[in-house]
């Protein structure tokens, strides 16, 4: 048996030297630095255990657990950017410094750098005390492998815990570093947090890991913050297990953990030292298994870097083909041009042999001596006899008459005979021949004319001299041999007027015969190219077999002999939800009776003041119109009083949550009514707009109005996610069938929700197909699915919530979203009425979470409109903060959040640490600590100070304005009044005067045109619009054409290349929109300075004329968003036409590849941005032109109707001398009434 082993182990290290050579021989240091690593390993027989996973999912923590100490840095934002081997023994440290720069292209990625020219390349390593640790750990740019020595039992003697950087971090080299350690690595545990087991990263990094066949164990951290009332865990695990597996993803064990809470009952935390120890005790099976998966993982890199070593050679080889279908076309053409030279060359010969062939059967059949030729032939032989005479007198002069009447006769019948039999038809070949070649023309006519042989008397005469009795055999022979003569003077003359016209063919021929051999001449070089192309394949083929017959035998591990990871214990009373409630259930479900009684916190609800103070000044506002209404000059200050109090009495206040899926915005509206209304889920839930408010008429609490999309709404979504995938068009019939066959390794990354978004609308379209375009009140089960489950909820279009508690009470809506980077981000102008309208704006983002690139897209947005803005009402909340470990920790992620913010627009951000579940539980518990320890307070300060104070302090300083206005004009009248009879007279001509004045001035109210203006405005936006997306171009291809994403062991390459190319063109059109709105936002705000501007100017002037007579118009409200236009162009980029840019991974990123494609593609896509960008100017200027212009006519007319209403009020006030007392008093309770909103 060891012998066995041994001879195993000894063919193995033959092999891997033998893999080594062939591939130094090929310089490709970086596999065969790899190999020498496993070389290395193989004769250490060091067992290798990596953890991988995001950044912040809990690695290094995990780690310091296994470890039994803290070995490691560990915190929310990322530390480890290196790759950490830990083995056990004597306590120290080397830090192994990163290659220099020239050498790190092939080099500086193998951690233990076992090549000579790897270990000369970078200096000797530091030794250091493990209590130093931290900083080199966070510095990956110099120092790339770390080897840390502890006491360690666990790993016993030859065994290293590997620690990796982030999967999804966004520096290249952290993924470098992570990448080129798992070659190392004998089982991988993939480290997720609770929240975001489902996200892309995850599922496509444990995608490839579970191709390259090493064991894979899927840990879920942080498992307490699982809540059975939400989820039951079962669901919850079946949940996680459907996604892996719907990624083929092939694992050994699922564990989850958390180091929070060892108690906790579902955490296995526990079960891993027992795997680890059971890996280690097949470590001989599992050490060959892991050797022979890497030499092939590591042979299949090196023969795709053969393969593109060779790749520019074999692409130039197919230009000169013509491309990959070239070749065939090739053969082809050369057996086609070769046929024409052929043809070209014979054509002339060819064609005078044909009509020689015609001339010669049309003459041979030309019936040219018929009877009466015959006839007449005979009369005129015998009149050539010697002795021919007619009659006796005169005898001479009639027989020459009589010869010559004869000659005439048979010439003339002869000649038409040939004419008609013969020359008509060679004339007719003739010119057929020249037409068919292009050499017919008037000159041809001529010649045809001239050398066609004409009978003349010479033909008839030579044959007619009979010696003695013309008898019928004579005439026959005689016109034999005239017929004879006749064909062979036709067919000389007519044969050679063809040699002569195929001269002209002879001519072109040779010129086409040129140009035909030069063209073979290139065929046959690219022949060459075809042989050139056909060797390199087989020299890749015969590569691919020496590489094959070099690799050891990849045996599969015997069946079972992995641990196997059992299932949590599930306790009785939590593996289920209780009877009667489902398992996504809420506490608003649960009967009244049913629940444990509240204690109610001492603080005052949230913003409680705000309907209290806005009720106190609609009844004050209601109060000052009633005192004004009795006098008619009042009548529109009446009606503004009136409408101001209706707004705020009624007056309702929008708070919109914003933020990824899982970054707990339903969890945190939850927190804010104090009730686990809303579903939560660890997986994405919201998927439609959701506002919840307080009950309305005809609408009881605690049912939900679902709004389902129409027909072509819907149709409009799926046709949009088919284009952005690259799935032709959407069937109506077929449509399904398309949706079944695609997997995710299809899909671009940012590409998912929309897979995820057919996937759903294909399993629930039956169900959902007859409600589509419908409305109906829901019950709060019906409302739960509606929310949370895909199936439903991709067709709802939206949904109200009716919920009476504290906070819509109020008047509060809550607008709960879907994640910036689901499907529905596509509907950016429903987002951005809410950015724009919404009173209060909260983005929640996740304690250890990344902003994805939807989230950064989304916040640039946030920060164009927050520029736009006059009040900040944006807050930032960073959820999950009780997973702190310190107030530093807290602190160190609260400035980490913030940065980013500040990075991507937001340039002021309001940030508040927050544990949204702590608070609701707080608030159920009455437990004043816990919602104190929750720093849900915090916030909740800052809102009702904004939605209790601020914004009714603005609302109610408005009303105040406006009940002053009244009582000014009041105190006007009760001056006026007080006047003698005189000067009331004189005063009311004046009036009079003034009246006619101010109608003048305000006629020409708004006549300076401000088209011009509101077109530079526009005109001037669009060009910094411009500017700036035009400068971000080389981010978005980045973005779309990521490492991540065109990775060597992705496949099919040329498909996931388009893929970012519509990805590419995703994030262009959507920076456009984008901009595009904000860019309204400003518009709206220019359209309503100008107005204020001339409404202000127009009310100081008519002051002027009127010694003081105010007339005011406030500008309020906002303008509706105009809809944006789209320039329809299906593919405007054609993506096979730049696909030669890419070569390869290591080509393209590391290479002129990307380069070379932003080079191409920059000025196709600023075409694009400027046709985008013009097609909407036109439209945007004449739509805010007209709105602007309404807007200034409207406060014409009201300003007209205020100076009318004005200047009767003070004409009336001069007859209430007798009544002055009233107006006093008026004017008194008016001050009250305005001294009261405050």
């Amino acid at each position: 048996m060891l012998t066995s082993v041994k001879r195993q182990n000894d063919d193995l290290r033959m092999r891997l030297q033998d893999l080594q050579k062939l591939f130094l021989d090929h310089d490709d240091s970086k596999a065969a630095a790899s190999i020498a690593d496993l070389e290395g390993k193989a004769e250490e027989g060091e067992l290798t255990l990596a953890f991988c996973g995001h950044f912040s999912a809990g690695k290094s923590s995990l780690i310091n657990r296994l470890c039994g100490k803290k070995v490691l840095p560990s915190s929310p934002v990322p530390t480890s950017a290196n790759v950490v081997a830990i083995r056990n023994g004597p306590r120290q440290a080397k830090i192994h410094r990163t290659a220099p720069i020239s050498n790190r292209g092939e080099l500086s990625d193998h951690p233990n750098q076992n090549i000579d020219a790897v270990n000369a390349a970078s200096p000797d390593p530091i030794t250091v005390s493990p209590d130093e640790l931290d900083e080199y750990c966070k510095n990956g740019e110099q120092y790339a492998y770390i080897e840390v020595w502890e006491d360690v039992k666990l790993l016993q003697e030859r065994a290293v815990l590997l620690d990796t950087p982030g999967v999804d971090s966004t520096d290249g080299a952290h993924k470098q570093a992570t990448d080129s350690a798992l070659h190392l690595a004998d089982a991988v545990f993939y480290v997720m947090d609770y929240n975001h087991v489902q996200s892309e990263n995850n599922l496509s990094f444990a995608k490839s890991l579970s191709d390259w066949g090493k064991p894979l164990y899927l840990i879920v951290t942080q498992i307490d913050k699982h809540r059975d009332e939400e989820l039951s865990f079962g669901e919850y695990r079946a949940a996680v297990e459907a996604a892996f597996n719907a990624w083929e993803v092939s694992y050994a064990g699922l564990l989850f953990t958390t180091l929070r809470k060892p108690e906790h009952p579902y955490n296995q935390l526990c079960v891993l030292p027992n795997v680890i120890e059971e890996l280690l005790s097949i470590r001989t099976e599992l050490l060959n298994h892991s050797l022979a998966s890497s030499a092939i993982h590591i042979s299949k890199q090196f023969l795709m870097r053969y393969e593109d070593g060779r790749e520019e050679r074999k692409a130039r080889l197919l230009t000169e083909l013509g491309g990959e279908e070239g070749a065939a076309r090739l053969t082809a053409r050369k057996e086609a041009i070769e046929q024409e030279i052929q043809a070209v060359t014979e054509l002339p010969q060819l064609e005078l042999n044909r009509i020689r062939e015609e001339v010669d059967r049309l003459l041979q059949n030309a019936n040219l001596t018929p009877a009466d030729v015959r006839e007449a032939a005979g009369k005129y032989i015998e009149s050539r006899r010697p002795g021919f005479k007619v009659g006796f007198l005169f005898s001479a002069g009639k027989t020459e008459q009589e010869k010559q009447e004869r000659f005439n006769h048979f010439w003339s019948l002869f000649s038409k005979q040939a004419e008609g039999q013969a020359a008509f038809h060679l004339r007719t070949m003739l010119r057929q021949l020249g037409n068919a070649h292009e050499l017919w023309n008037e000159e041809w006519d001529q010649k045809l004319d001239e050398q066609l042989y004409s009978i003349d008397e010479g033909l008839i005469t030579s044959k007619s001299t009979p010696d003695g009795t013309v008898t019928g055999e004579y005439v026959l022979n005689y016109c034999k041999e005239l017929r004879a003569e006749l064909i062979a003077r036709y067919r000389k003359s007519a044969l050679e007027l063809a040699e002569q016209l195929l001269e002209g063919l002879k001519s072109r021929a040779a010129n086409q015969h040129e140009v035909l051999l030069r063209e073979l001449e290139e065929l046959r070089k690219q022949f060459a190219a075809a042989e050139a192309l056909t060797a390199i394949e087989q020299e890749i083929a015969a590569m691919s077999a020496a590489v094959q017959a070099l690799l050891p035998a990849k045996d599969q591990l015997t069946a079972g002999v992995l641990p196997a990871v059992p299932d949590p214990a599930v306790p009785e009373n939590l593996g289920t939800a209780p009877a009667g409630i489902s398992a996504m259930s809420t506490s608003a479900d649960i009967p009244a009776a049913a629940r444990e009684p509240r204690t109610r916190l001492a603080h005052a609800p949230l913003a409680a003041r705000r309907h209290e103070r806005l009720a106190a000044a609609a009844a004050g506002l209601t109060q000052a119109a009633a005192l004004a209404a009795p006098y008619t000059a009042m009548k529109s200050a009446v009606r503004g009083l009136t409408a101001r109090a209706a707004s705020l009495a009624g007056g309702t206040f929008t708070l919109a949550l914003f933020g990824a899926f899982s970054a707990g915005k339903s969890s945190f509206a939850n927190a804010l009514l104090g009730e686990a209304v809303l579903p939560v889920s660890p997986h994405p839930t919201t998927a439609a707009i959701n506002r919840i408010m307080a009950p309305a008429e005809g609408a009881a609490h605690r049912t939900a109005r679902v709004a389902m999309k129409t027909h072509d709404a819907l149709w409009q979504d799926l046709t949009f996610s088919f284009d952005l995938l690259g799935l032709g068009k959407a069937e109506e019939l077929s449509w399904r069938e398309k949706v079944a066959a695609l997997t995710p390794q299809q899909v671009h990354p940012a590409g998912r929700p929309h897979y995820s978004f057919l996937k759903a609308a294909a399993a629930g379209y039956d169900e959902a197909e007859p409600r589509l375009g419908s409305a109906w009140i829901a019950s709060m089960d019906e409302y739960r699915a509606y929310v949370a489950e895909e199936q439903k909820s991709c067709f709802v279009d939206s949904i109200d919530l009716y919920y009476n508690c504290e906070l819509t009470s109020q008047g509060i809506i809550l607008v709960d979203t879907p994640g910036a980077d689901s499907i529905n981000a596509r509907h950016t102008g429903v987002t951005f009425n809410y950015m724009k309208n919404a009173d209060a704006l909260v983005f929640v983002t996740y304690y250890n979470h990344a902003f994805s690139q939807g989230d950064r897209q989304f916040l640039n947005q946030l920060g164009r409109v927050k520029d736009a803005k006059s009040l900040d009402n944006m807050f930032f909340v960073i959820n999950a903060a009780d997973l702190a470990s310190s107030e530093e920790e807290l602190e160190l992620v609260k400035e980490h959040v913030t940065n980013q913010l500040q990075h991507n627009g937001v340039r002021v951000p309001k940030v508040y640490p927050v544990s949204s579940l702590m608070a609701l539980q707080a608030k159920q518990q009455g437990d004043e600590a816990k919602l104190d320890a929750s720093r849900f307070t915090v916030f909740e300060r800052a809102f009702s100070h904004f939605a209790g104070d601020e914004l009714p302090d603005l609302a109610i300083h408005a009303a105040s304005k406006e009940v002053g206005h009244v009582r000014q004009r009041v105190e006007q009248w009760i001056r006026d009044a007080r006047q003698g009879e005189a000067e009331r007279l004189a005063r009311k001509q004046k009036l009079t005067d003034i009246k006619q004045h101010g109608l003048e001035l305000l006629s020409a109210y708004g006549s300076s045109n401000k088209d011009a203006e509101i077109a530079q405005e526009m005109k001037e936006l669009l060009f910094h619009v411009g500017q700036r997306i035009s400068y971000r171009m080389s981010e978005f291809m980045s973005e779309a054409f990521h490492p991540s994403v065109l990775r060597e062991d992705q496949g099919d390459l040329k498909g996931i290349f388009h893929a970012s190319g519509r990805e590419l063109l995703r994030i262009l059109y959507l920076e456009i929109e984008q901009e595009l709105l904000a860019t309204t936002l400003r518009m709206e705000s220019k359209g309503q300075r100008l107005t204020q501007e001339e409404a202000e100017r127009t009310s100081k002037r008519l002051a002027e004329i009127s010694d003081g007579i105010q007339v005011y118009s406030e500008v309020t409200g906002h303008w509706d968003t105009p809809t944006l236009k789209r320039t329809d162009v299906k593919e405007p980029i054609a993506w096979k036409n730049v696909w030669k840019y890419f070569k390869n991974p290591k080509h393209f990123f590391e290479g002129p590849g990307r380069k070379q494609l932003q080079a191409a593609l920059e000025p196709e896509l600023k075409a694009l941005l400027l046709q985008e960008l013009e097609h909407n100017e036109a439209h945007l200027i004449t739509y805010f032109q007209n709105l602007t212009r309404a807007s200034l006519m409207d406060h014409k007319e009201r300003m007209e109707e205020q100076w009318s209403e004005e200047i009767a009020g003070l004409i009336g006030a001069l007859e209430y001398a007798s009544d002055i007392r009233t107006l006093e008093e008026l004017a008194s309770q008016l001050t009250q009434v305005q001294e009261s909103l405050f």
